[in-house]
């Protein structure tokens, strides 16, 4: 009899505990996420929360003829709304000129984690399934992100077992700290949302903005980010003048995570100081050094992002 209890509890705990053998096959199921939210019709009610702020959305997607549409609006306060279609979004707030953006996608209030190439991610952070829960009366996949670091933050994300939509997203420093949550509320999936095209389509256009100087002067701010965590690279760097002071500015990315460093030409030298601030995800950091200022501003922890800035490196 005792035997036999021991073979009942070993076969109960191999099923309840997380197998690391299955975590070599979460790749198939994160992209399956990756392709739903891309390619299915529906829409969604959210709540995205910090721990100082939470607002509440209504998304919806539409893909028709290997286009996408889609439209983002707030539910509390003063609604504002945007607006894709295709390769076009288009921003429509009070007290201010509407726009229009070349993107491929709308990134406001929704995770990055959506639209992330797990092959490559999974490089420099390993993914680890931790059973089954529920999200907005729907049965989910669990799983951990969890970078092979110290340097960035984790995530905890919730899949829909049915149809691959991501439920819930808890961005979470290294000791599991809540940094951000996306969470759905209700969820609808139906080809018949392909008739919000037709009301997408009878907006008129904003005008487009024009991408800002992207190309550095040879003789101006030459500068380098002499460490930064693996697996980020350069996506865009661009210059404004602004006064008399020029601004140079990088933008780095390991697919996940994203972060911008601004070099400054403050004109004349000054003591060396440092501000810092905090908010939900996101990272100030600002250190002056001669007549430089190097500002971090992203979604890593304080001791990356000043790490990053204090091995800038400059031209001599």
């Amino acid at each position: 009899m005792k035997k036999f209890l021991f073979w009942s509890f070993s076969c109960l705990a191999l099923l309840v505990m997380p197998s690391y053998a299955e975590d070599g096959n979460l790749l198939p199921l994160l992209n399956k996420m990756s392709k739903a939210m891309r390619d299915l019709n529906y829409e969604v009610a959210f709540v995205q929360t910090s721990p100082t702020n939470m607002d509440s959305f209504r998304y919806r997607h539409i893909k028709q003829d290997n286009k996408t549409y889609a439209q983002l609006v707030t539910l509390d306060g003063t609604q504002q709304e945007i607006i894709q279609r295709d390769n076009l979004v288009s921003y429509f707030q009070p007290n201010s000129k509407a726009f229009t953006i070349n993107s491929s996608h709308i990134i406001d209030g929704l995770p990055p984690v959506i639209r992330s190439d797990f092959d490559k991610l999974s490089k420099h952070y390993d993914f680890i399934k931790l059973g089954k829960n529920r999200v907005a009366g729907r049965f989910v996949d669990t799983i951990r992100i969890l970078p092979k670091d110290d340097f960035r933050y984790q995530y905890l994300i919730f899949v829909d077992e049915e149809n691959g939509l991501l439920l819930r997203s808890d961005m979470l420093d290294r000791e599991g700290n809540l940094l951000d949550q996306y969470r759905v509320v209700t969820l609808y999936i139906d080809d018949r949302l392909r008739g919000l095209i037709n009301y997408l389509n009878k907006v008129s256009m904003p005008p487009l903005l024009q991408e800002g100087n992207q190309t550095l002067p040879t003789n101006e701010l030459k500068w380098k980010a002499g460490w930064i965590p693996q697996g980020f690279e350069l996506v865009k760097q661009a210059q404004e003048q602004l006064s008399e002071e020029i601004v140079e500015s990088k933008l780095f990315s390991d697919g996940l995570f994203t972060f911008t460093i601004n070099v400054t030409n403050i004109g004349t030298t000054q003591d060396a100081q440092e501000n810092t601030w905090k908010q939900g995800p996101y990272t100030i950091y600002s250190e002056v050094s001669g007549n430089k200022e190097i500002t971090f501003i992203g979604q890593l922890p304080i001791a990356t992002a000043k790490r990053i800035v204090q091995d800038i490196k400059f031209a001599e």
